[in-house]
């Protein structure tokens, strides 16, 4: 093998040396041959440096190597010739190179792929470590924002006033939605921040996102729900109340004469008095439907205070318990170990919760089979630590066609529902920054979610 010649050629040259030593001493000790000393002399220096020449050679190779991969130099070969002592290790070097070569070629194939997704992208990306430094900037976000390069988030400060301070004040995943104008355009920003570590380095990774359009269409479909609704209750209540004007109207006219109250039958009379009393119905229900309306805009401002989310729903338990058990419904609650707390209106928390209670009491008693009947109220923790209280019931359920339309308001499934309990909630909920979601599986269960 190579790196035996290359031994062998080492224990030659220190015979050699050790030979070409004692010829030296020799003559030096016996003789007085100055040009033959002086020949042996310089024999041993130079067999001395060849042997250390020798030596260091591969050293130098592997030095070389270390130098290839710190500055990623695509040039460097070491030589692989018959002749070249320890010829094997040339050619792992070279194999090593040709490694750090793919992976070199790999990786900026992979940086030019990632920037020109982040160019392309048509959500706005930022970056930016600790010091507010920024690394990237995308074109979406240069367009969004109304500005050319900047390098630090401070500035974005005279783009928007406190959208530094927001962002950075946006825990990871957090999204926020900020009014934003952006040279003659109106934005509606959706900013999302994720955190995360590069080595010992933090970056903050900052999307941008106009929703507006999103929100816009949204707004709309919202309106035309609504209109929807206020239309058909309100043709149903004017409809029947104009015919019956009309058809009481007849009862007192003959033609364009007006039949005088003494020629008026007595049954015209009853029937005229059942019209007008059914008419008064009718405009009390219109005035109560418009009453309920006007409550969806005038929900009093919530008092913030510390609650216990355990005494939260032991306080619906005690008031509900009773009254569902003698209608065999089980109520069941699910509380945390740890008294956990929510800063919220207590009063206006307990009627979402309520309202979200005897919508599950209804669904049980519509529901005709003879499985038991059980409304969970539960507590748990989303992934991102914010507090969740579900009610969840085995009922009837909600099909898939008609759960996006559960909280318009006005719209209801039940018979005598006014369709306005599940609206409030959504707005409670929203005064405290929160949510309300269904999930339904019908013929299985329902779970209503408030998310603070």
């Amino acid at each position: 093998m190579d790196s035996n010649k290359y031994y062998i050629g080492i224990i030659v040259r220190v015979i050699l040396i050790s030979l070409s030593s004692l010829i030296l001493s020799f003559l030096a000790y016996k003789t007085n041959y100055l040009y033959s000393i002086t020949f042996m002399s310089l024999l041993v220096i130079s067999e001395t440096w060849g042997l250390i020449r020798y030596i260091v050679r591969r050293r130098d190779d592997i030095k070389r190597m270390l130098a290839y991969i710190k500055e990623n130099n695509p040039t460097l070969y070491f030589s692989q010739e018959r002749t070249y002592p320890f010829n094997e290790l040339g050619v792992f070097l070279n194999e090593i190179g040709g490694i750090v070569r793919q992976v070199r070629i790999e990786k900026e194939s992979q940086l030019h792929y990632m920037n020109y997704i982040v160019k392309h992208i048509g959500i706005g990306l930022i970056s930016f470590d600790q010091d507010g430094n920024i690394e990237i900037i995308n074109q979406a976000a240069r367009d969004l924002l109304g500005v050319a390069e900047i390098n630090s988030i401070s500035t974005l400060e005279a783009v928007h006033r406190g959208l530094p301070e927001t962002i950075k004040k946006l825990k990871s995943e957090e999204q926020k939605v900020i009014t934003l104008k952006s040279g003659n355009r109106l934005l509606q920003l959706a900013i999302r921040v994720s955190v995360f570590k590069i080595g010992q380095k933090e970056i903050w990774l900052v999307s941008l996102q106009d929703i507006k359009n999103e929100l816009d269409e949204k707004e709309m479909e919202s309106w035309q729900k609504l209109i929807r609704v206020l239309t058909h209750e309100i043709i149903n209540s004017v409809t029947p109340v104009t015919s019956l004007t009309s058809t009481i109207s007849g009862f007192f006219k003959n033609g364009d004469k007006i039949i005088a109250a003494s020629d008026l039958p007595d049954e015209n009379i009853k029937e005229a008095l059942t019209g007008l009393g059914y008419i008064e119905d009718r405009g009390k229900n219109l005035i109560d439907f418009v009453s309920k309306f006007r409550s969806l805009t005038k929900l009093p401002a919530p008092k913030f205070e510390k609650v216990s989310i355990n005494k939260l729903i032991e306080s619906i338990m005690l008031l509900k318990r009773d009254e569902l058990s003698a209608d065999g419904i089980a109520l069941l609650c699910n509380t945390s170990e740890e008294n956990m707390t929510l800063f919220c209106d207590r009063s206006l928390i307990e009627h979402v919760l309520l309202n979200l209670v005897n919508n599950a009491s209804d669904a049980l008693k519509a529901n005709g089979n003879n499985k038991k009947r059980i409304i969970e109220l539960s507590f748990s923790e989303a992934d991102d630590q914010r507090p969740v209280i579900s009610v969840r019931d085995n009922g009837t359920g909600i099909p898939d066609d008609l759960l996006e339309n559960v909280f318009i308001p006005f719209f209801t499934t039940k018979e005598h529902g006014s369709g306005i309990g599940l609206s409030l909630s959504r707005q409670i909920m929203k005064l405290h920054g929160g949510t309300i979601s269904v999930f339904s599986k019908p013929g299985v269960e329902t779970v209503f979610s408030l998310r603070f």
